[in-house]
Order: structure tokens, then C-alpha cells, then sequence
């Protein structure tokens, strides 16, 4: 009898039939919407960058809306920037006022993301009496609407005599460096899932302190936890306008971003309700900032927010 041979053919991946697929209705429906909302979310921000390029005749002068400008125009930066009516000292407000925004938001966003950390870092490495306990009342705090203790704040620096003169800042400092309840939730959360209690332990054996292990060893293994709660912390400072009225409003030479630009579109409106293009430049130049900001570290930022995604 004759044998039957069987031969395998190999059919390379170029010559594989390609199979077509399908997309689904709800597929295309969820594509539109988030390119609807994509289209919601810039539209402000492209109004506010070309209404910015305008001179203040032609915005005045339009019979309606109109995106891009006839004639590009410089008018809007030179006013804020050469002409501005608002000035500190020779400085434009905006300009005194970034720099102060990264002093005043600078200090207390390192010293309390620093403290928060060190909180976290005990309440999830170290077993003491209490520790619950503790954790509990610091979460809690989360809860207290704290504007409502604006009034009884106001007076309780007063007492200290941090109200007036330059001493005005102090409220705005002092306080977030002893960092916050949100920082050390988020902060414990990732130290019990992303470091390893085996590694902190050979540390120690190896004769490291508790502080040596956590600035050592915690810390440059938490840095995408650290940067993601310092964007959430200087944004908070940078966008600060409450405090900085309530405490620097008398002292102009300590006026952060917002203050002074809401100072000077308020000023730019009353004179004759125009000037849209240097009331778009304004917003837009403390926008730029932080967008340079999430830019620099949304790598990390995005890589932090997932808490909870390590195994020890």
C-alpha cells in the first residue's frame, strides 16, 4: 500500500487573509461625543487666544461673532505689558504678581507635601496605639467646610498681629506647612500598596534610621505620588483668590496672579467697557503656566493618580 504523504504549508503573515472589522454603532456614537466634548472643552480657549490677537477696534466695531481676527494685532499684550494702568512699582501687576503667586505658593506646597508625606509614611509603616484613631481624625477633617471658618481664621490672625502690613502673607504660608488631611490620605494610600515592607526592612537592618529609610528609600520611590499631589497643591495655591483679598488687598506690592488679575480686567472694564483683546491676553498668560506645568510632568502626573495599581 501506498503511503499518504501530508505536506504543511506555512502561510507567512503578509499572506494571511485579513479579516475586516467591525465597528460598532455605540463605538461610533462614543467617538462622537468625547470629539463633541473635545470641541466644548477648547472652544473658550481658542476664543480667548484669538480675541487676544484682535485690536480693540475692530472687536468694538463687529457687527457680530467672529473667530479669527481681520488684522493680527499686539495691542492686548502691550497694554498689560507697556501701558498697564495697574502697575507696581514699574512692574506690570501681572508680572509682580506671578512672581509672588510662586513664593506664596511655593513655600507652603513643599514644606506641607513634605509633612503630609511624613505623616503618611508613619501611618502606614508603623504600628503605634491610636493609629486608627488618628488616621480617622485626619481623615475626617476632610470634611469641614473650611470656608466656613473664614471670619474666625481673619480674627485669630488678627490676634497674632499677621494682618497687617507685610505680615499679611504669613496666613497664607504658615498654615500649608503643616501640610493637609487630602495629601496624607492619598500619600498613605500609595506607601501601603507601592513600597515593599521587605525592602524597609533591609534598610533598617542595614543600620538606616527611620528618616534615613524615609527620605532615602520612601521618597525617591514615591516621586510620581509626590509630583501628582504637588500639581493638586501648587494649582490650589496658584488659583488662590479668597485668602489673597482677605489678607493682601491693602498691600499691593504682595498681590498674587489672581489678585491682580482680577484687578486689572476690572480696571480695563470700567474704562469704557473695553479692551477685550488685553482682558483675553490677561487670562491667557496666567493660563500658559500651568499648562507648561501638566506638559513638564503628565508623565508622572498620570502615573501618580493611579494609586492603589502596586503589589507588595
Amino acid at each position: 500500500m501506498s503511503e499518504v504523504q501530508t505536506v504543511n504549508v506555512e502561510v507567512s503573515p503578509q499572506e494571511k487573509p485579513k479579516i475586516a472589522k467591525k465597528v460598532r454603532p455605540v463605538t461610533i456614537v462614543t467617538y462622537l461625543m468625547l470629539a463633541l466634548y473635545l470641541v466644548c472643552l477648547f472652544a473658550p480657549f481658542i476664543i480667548i487666544v484669538f480675541t487676544s490677537f484682535t485690536s480693540d477696534t475692530e472687536l468694538t466695531g463687529r457687527g457680530g461673532f467672529k473667530l479669527f481676527p481681520q488684522e493680527w494685532s499686539w495691542e492686548g499684550y502691550e497694554l498689560i505689558f507697556q501701558d498697564d494702568p495697574n502697575a507696581v512699582n514699574g512692574v506690570p501687576s501681572l508680572l509682580a504678581g506671578f512672581f509672588n503667586t510662586m513664593w506664596q505658593t511655593l513655600i507652603p506646597t513643599v514644606g506641607g507635601l513634605l509633612t503630609s508625606a511624613l505623616a503618611a509614611f508613619i501611618y502606614s509603616k508603623f504600628r503605634f496605639p491610636g493609629r486608627k484613631v488618628l488616621f480617622l481624625i485626619t481623615v475626617l477633617t476632610m470634611m469641614l467646610p473650611l470656608g466656613a471658618f473664614g471670619f474666625v481664621s481673619y480674627l485669630f490672625y488678627m490676634k497674632l498681629g499677621w494682618t497687617d502690613g507685610a505680615s499679611g502673607v504669613l496666613p497664607l504660608i504658615i498654615p500649608g506647612l503643616f501640610g493637609s488631611a487630602s495629601m496624607v490620605f492619598f500619600l498613605r494610600t500609595y506607601f501601603d500598596s507601592a513600597l515593599s515592607n521587605e525592602v524597609l526592612e533591609a534598610a533598617k537592618l542595614d543600620g538606616a534610621s527611620n528618616l534615613r529609610v524615609f527620605f532615602w528609600i520612601a521618597l525617591p520611590l514615591s516621586k510620581p505620588a509626590l509630583i501628582a499631589q504637588f500639581i493638586f497643591g501648587f494649582v490650589g495655591g496658584y488659583n488662590s483668590y479668597g485668602g489673597a483679598l482677605l489678607y493682601l488687598y491693602k498691600n499691593k506690592e504682595l498681590w498674587n496672579l489672581q489678585l491682580a488679575l482680577s484687578e486689572l480686567v476690572l480696571m480695563l472694564s470700567e474704562e469704557g467697557g473695553g479692551y477685550g483683546n488685553a482682558q483675553c491676553a490677561s487670562a491667557l498668560m496666567a493660563i500658559v503656566p500651568l499648562l507648561l506645568l501638566y506638559v513638564g510632568v503628565q508623565k508622572y502626573f498620570i502615573e501618580g493618580i493611579n494609586i492603589g495599581g502596586g503589589k507588595e
